[in-house]
């Protein structure tokens, strides 16, 4: 039960921060070296996801 909450607050976490740095973003704000780390290791588990699903739906 609690790593279940725990899963849903990452990923709840992580939506925020997504949101926060696209509004930095629409607002020309500067963005952190890390924000952009962060963004680039998201991104590249997004795709290694999609990858997976696809080789197991052939």
């Amino acid at each position: 039960m609690l790593l279940k909450k725990f899963d849903e607050n990452k990923k709840a976490l992580m939506q925020i921060g997504r949101e926060a740095i696209a509004e930095s973003r629409r607002l020309g704000l500067p963005i952190s070296a890390k924000d952009l780390e962060n963004e680039a290791k998201d991104c590249a588990e997004h795709e290694k996801e999609e990858r997976t699903l696809t080789a197991m739906r052939r």
